[in-house]
């Protein structure tokens, strides 16, 4: 109810994020242009939304109070830490903080808050990425920097911003 997602991988925290990116996802899902796995029960949900609700529904979840992190293995969050700060220079990637902020509150009105997301809904959104099944609207940057990240990597900046 206050947007803070039960444990698991499929639903993001919405509590906090920013409106604009809410939006923009919401529009996305009606249009099916959101068409990654897990997206399908979104359509459903969103598609008689009006613009009205729509607004209402996006005020009230970037209103809440977003969800505090939690480090579940200190090793994996000071991996996770060097990428988002730092990126890989080797293989032309930005640093995360570049489009979500030093405090990964996000920068409105295209990238998204990603502070205290589950690690499990991190870890599949930049999966669904790197193997193109979501794509990137804002182009294309998330799908060229999850093309980037291993496995593990990917691992690492989920306990990472899990822990925010």
């Amino acid at each position: 109810m206050q947007g803070i997602a039960a444990d698991g991988g499929m639903f993001p925290n919405l509590a906090g994020q920013v409106p604009q990116y809410l939006l923009r996802q919401l529009h996305h899902f009606q249009t099916h242009v959101r068409a990654d796995p897990d997206a399908p029960i979104m359509w459903g949900m969103a598609a008689p939304l009006t613009p009205a609700q729509i607004s209402r529904v996006v005020e009230y979840f970037s209103s809440q109070k977003p969800a505090t992190g939690h480090v579940y293995d200190p090793k994996l969050v000071a991996e996770g830490r060097k990428l988002y700060y730092g990126g890989l220079p080797a293989k032309q990637m930005p640093a995360c903080m570049a489009c979500h902020g030093t405090g990964l509150a996000g920068l409105p009105p295209f990238f998204p808050r990603l502070a205290g997301q589950k690690r499990t809904y991190v870890i599949n959104q930049l999966t669904y990425f790197k193997s193109g099944q979501r794509v990137a609207t804002h182009k294309g940057i998330m799908n060229y920097i999850a093309s980037r990240l291993t496995p593990q990597q990917i691992t690492e900046l989920a306990a990472f911003i899990r822990s925010r």
